[in-house]
């Protein structure tokens, strides 16, 4: 009974989202009895159904392919009315026909939909009622989307903020736990074997907060609400180009271990070059630093964080490098370079939040 699963899913629509689909649906409904004398109009109910979306830019994108679809299934079965006999063979013809027009035009996926249902709705219901029958119906789709539009502006749709924001944090504290590997590898002397594909998964929770940070500006589209946002989200922008920055370079960090590992062995180990050891105290504060720029974004944002301070040397400190054993001066100088440019993006995303 897997199968069963399928049919369920745990990220749920709001009740806010279910609210507004209802009252977009009733608004819809009545609008068109009150103008067009429909008893049933299932044309408004629909469209207004699938138009009402998470943001005011999908509503007003779906409402348009919603009524280009209806246009185009009204058009179709008037034409196929005007030399086709009724009857159940052409109505499947004409929804077929449909389909592969949809194809061949490369209409937007909910226009490609609605073109055959259209269609195969209106041969069924209004057979024989003339053209005046189809052009109803596609007043009444444009009725329901307009409602459905109006009702997502009415009832604000929220802002996608905290699932991006959430996101940013996990992959903060994701990179931040990277360079904390870095630092226990450097100083034991003994690297992970895990230590490059743990760094790699870094790369999955990028795309993940990229996507959020998309839901994001999708949902400030056409929104009111994101005027006083502005600055956060462009914040947020610098955050995430600093983050990936970051990763980009713990990976290239834990690459260099991985690729060297026969530095690591007991003969030749290079955990007790001085410049090792401090390229480890280096990874240990910038794990540190990650995490206090999403904790002091999120206090400029007005949440209540803290972080420890930590005692010693700062970033911006230069580090010496002594004349390394000649075995170790290319793993030395790789991870060198790789902590050079970490410092500086965190430089620069610091100044920009």
């Amino acid at each position: 009974m897997r199968w069963l699963g399928r049919l369920r899913t745990e990220q749920q629509a709001s009740w806010l989202q279910v609210l507004k689909i209802v009252v977009a649906i009733a608004v819809s409904w009545y609008v068109s009895v009150l103008l067009l004398g429909t008893e049933l109009p299932i044309f408004a109910a629909i469209a207004a159904l699938l138009v009402v979306a998470p943001s005011v830019n999908q509503s007003l994108g779906k409402g348009i392919e919603r009524s280009i679809g209806t246009v185009g299934g009204v058009v179709l079965a008037w034409l196929a009315s005007l030399v086709l006999p009724p009857g159940p063979l052409m109505v499947l013809a004409v929804t077929v026909l449909a389909v592969i027009v949809a194809r061949l035009v490369r209409l937007a996926p909910m226009a490609a939909n609605q073109l055959p249902i259209s269609a195969m709705i209106l041969l069924a219901l209004g057979a024989g009622t003339g053209p005046l029958f189809g052009f109803e119906r596609i007043v009444e789709t444009v009725i329901g989307a307009v409602c459905a539009l109006l009702i997502n502006l009415v009832l604000v749709p929220p802002v996608q903020h905290e699932p991006a924001e959430r996101a940013m944090r996990e992959l903060a504290h994701g990179i931040a736990d990277a360079y904390e590997r870095i630092d226990r590898s450097l100083t034991s002397g003994s690297p992970s074997e895990h230590l490059l594909a743990d760094a790699r998964a870094l790369r999955d929770g990028i795309q993940s907060t990229r996507a959020a940070m998309d839901d994001l500006a999708d949902s400030t589209l056409l929104n009111h609400r994101t005027r006083r946002l502005r600055d956060r989200l462009e914040r947020d922008e610098r955050l995430l180009l600093t983050l990936t920055v970051l990763a980009n370079r713990v990976i290239g960090m834990s690459r260099s271990i991985a690729d060297r590992s026969e530095a690591f062995l007991p003969d030749a180990s290079i955990a007790g070059e001085p410049t090792v050891r401090r390229i480890g105290i280096e990874s240990r504060r910038i794990a540190h630093e990650v995490r206090a720029l999403v904790d002091r974004q999120a206090h400029d944002d007005g949440r209540t964080t803290s972080m420890p301070a930590l005692d010693g040397p700062m970033l911006t400190e230069p580090i010496e490098v002594p004349r390394p054993h000649p075995e170790h001066w290319v793993l030395i100088g790789a991870l060198l370079e790789d902590v050079r440019q970490a410092r500086e993006s965190l430089e620069a995303g610091a100044d920009g939040v």
